[in-house]
């Protein structure tokens, strides 16, 4: 593509503009002559951009938040969307969308995540493990279980299985996570609760005894911090737990403030997360919930920002609304982001966005999101052939890479090299399960991972092999993605480990990887191949499902270290530096 327009200094100079400031947006293009296509109070306005070198040029003030605009090439006869060139004008939702601040802060930039699920990453202190029988959930004893048990998954048995794992654990394996080349950590929730995933606290500001309590997590953000790394947590915002004081006092007492706090039905029943009476659903049109959860100096919101938690993964972020219901979400995304970043300018705030992101994301609401839709999805049924829900899909090369392309192209510049990308999470299967063993398309998709646009996130195991329990033709993610990680090397695939290593390797150390744009380069029906492109700094990615030959100009081979050109055979994942 000869037209270029991305997040980096060349294209938007400030990158990330106050609202009302002027700056300037330019092309990296051939052209000499354009427009600036500029959709301004419901009007668009056409403006005359100059030539500079490298390309087109404008300054403007950003007078709104996000500024929605493309271009006009003269010579060309034709408008540059976001998703590129195009005869008639595109529609609104094809303009560049850029935001104001606050927005991401520099560090989640393409930065290496790991998510770990607390109960089965590591053990560090089997004194304060659960015990068989301590406590009933939902009608069933709990089961205290041997790390290397395997996940049962009958009927409610998923959260009443405890393994010990605990902060002291990860702290444990700081040293690990660190020569693994983790840049922060992403941690299922930490709170106190009667189930082993903790969507359901009781407690909101303390730390759950058996992982620890609170004294295992100061250490932990301390030990952390003094290695540079990050800390997110799960922030359950959109409902509690049911055995949380605040809804005990609403059943007992119906006129009680903390009654307002849910919406009641005239039948007795309550809103809840996806109907599970364990999880009712908080309301927001309520004052005392907004002080009490996101803006009060005692929020849970503030709180664990105050304590040293580096930001938010956002639970179900686009359920939270009023009445039940989905109603003002933006405007309390927005509160979290602008609370939290009261408490630490630098905090990052993304959602679990299953599905379409743009509407909120577009709203100026949240630093990115959970990248299901337009990677994790795309990536998966492509190398798999099955979706997240264990139906076949016929995805092409063609059909995955116009999926990645279109969500992509949507996102506000500001938050394409934030997304939270990945190809498991403690809410799908495992990648790997999910190719039935195949460990060269495992690494291919782990290729993809960290060579797409984003924040890659990678999910304890996943680097190690990590497989599932269960056969391949029984289809389940949650619980049996949530394994043990097995502390036995013995038990690793090191084929996997050291690839993992080279691709975080490159992430950080290739400045077009970890920032730069995305432009298509070539999909036939066995590849699909694209461009990074950085400050001048081009690199070709290809992802072969079975060996092709390719013809490449003069390149550095970024797995290899060697310089190729002409033909080239490659297998799997081919990263090429192009050489001036």
């Amino acid at each position: 593509m000869r037209h270029y327009h991305d997040w980096e200094p060349f294209c938007v100079d400030p990158l990330k503009p106050e609202l009302g400031q002027e700056i300037t947006l330019r092309l990296r293009t051939p052209a000499r002559a354009g427009f600036l296509i500029l959709e301004r109070y419901g009007e668009v306005e056409r403006r005359p951009m100059k030539a500079v070198p490298g390309g087109l040029e404008i300054r403007l003030p950003l007078h709104t938040s996000p500024l929605r605009y493309c271009f006009f090439l003269t010579e060309e006869k034709a408008y540059l969307a976001a998703d590129g060139l195009q005869g008639p004008m595109p529609r609104y939702d094809k303009f560049f969308h850029l935001l104001a601040q606050p927005t991401v802060p520099d560090w989640a930039v393409g930065a290496v995540f790991y998510q770990i699920f607390p109960d089965r990453f590591r053990n560090g202190n089997p004194h304060n493990d659960p015990q068989s029988g301590e406590w009933v959930y939902m009608g069933r004893p709990i089961v205290r279980k041997e790390w290397d048990e395997p996940v049962s998954y009958g009927p409610g048995e998923g959260p009443i299985q405890h393994y010990g794992g605990d902060l002291e654990g990860i702290l444990e394996k700081l040293d690990y996570l660190e020569a693994l080349g983790i840049e922060a950590l992403y941690l299922n929730p930490i709170l106190p609760s009667g189930s082993n995933h903790r969507y359901d606290a009781s407690d909101y500001h303390n730390v759950d005894p058996h992982l620890g309590g609170n004294p295992a997590f100061e250490k932990l953000v301390e030990a952390l911090h003094q290695r540079g790394m990050k800390l997110v947590l799960d922030g359950v915002f959109n409902h509690i737990g049911n055995t949380h004081p605040d809804f005990q006092k609403a059943l007992q007492d119906p006129t009680s403030p903390e009654a307002g706090q849910f919406t009641f039905y005239a039948d007795g029943s309550y809103a809840a997360f996806y109907g599970v009476k364990t999880l009712p659903k908080l309301d927001y049109a309520n004052p005392l919930t907004v002080e009490r959860w996101i803006d009060g100096y005692h929020a849970p919101v503030r709180h664990w920002i105050r304590k040293g938690a580096d930001g938010w993964r956002l639970d179900v972020a686009h359920q939270m609304g009023e009445g039940g219901t989905d109603r003002r979400n933006a405007e309390i995304l927005r509160l979290i982001k602008h609370n939290s970043m009261e408490e630490n300018p630098e905090a990052l705030v993304f959602g679990e966005l299953f599905f379409d992101t743009l509407p909120t994301l577009r709203a100026h609401t949240l630093d990115g999101s959970m990248h299901y839709a337009g990677f994790a999805n795309p990536v998966m049924e492509w190398l798999s052939g099955k979706n997240v829900y264990g139906w076949e899909v016929a995805v092409s090369s063609q059909a995955a890479w116009d999926t990645l392309w279109d969500h992509y192209t949507a996102l506000p510049l500001q938050l394409r090299q934030s997304m939270y990308t990945l190809i498991s999470s403690h809410d799908i299967p495992r990648a790997l399960w999910r190719l039935s063993g195949d460990v060269q398309r495992f690494k291919l998709a782990l290729g993809l991972l960290f060579t797409f646009p984003g924040a890659p996130g990678l999910y304890y195991g996943d680097e190690i092999g990590l497989d599932q329990a269960n056969p391949y033709h029984d289809w389940n993610g949650d619980p049996m993605c949530r394994g043990t990680f097995p502390w036995d090397e013995r038990r690793w695939n090191h084929e996997v480990l050291a690839w993992v290593k080279t691709l975080i390797r490159l992430k950080k150390s290739v400045p077009a990887l970890r920032r730069g744009g995305l432009l298509p380069l070539q999909v036939t029906e066995q590849c699909l191949a694209f461009r990074r492109m950085y400050q001048g700094e081009e690199v070709w990615v290809y992802a072969a499902l079975e060996p092709l030959e390719v013809v490449l100009p003069r390149v550095e081979n970024l797995l290899t270290g060697q310089t190729q050109t002409g033909r080239v055979r490659l297998s799997g994942l081919g990263v090429f530096r192009l050489l001036q």
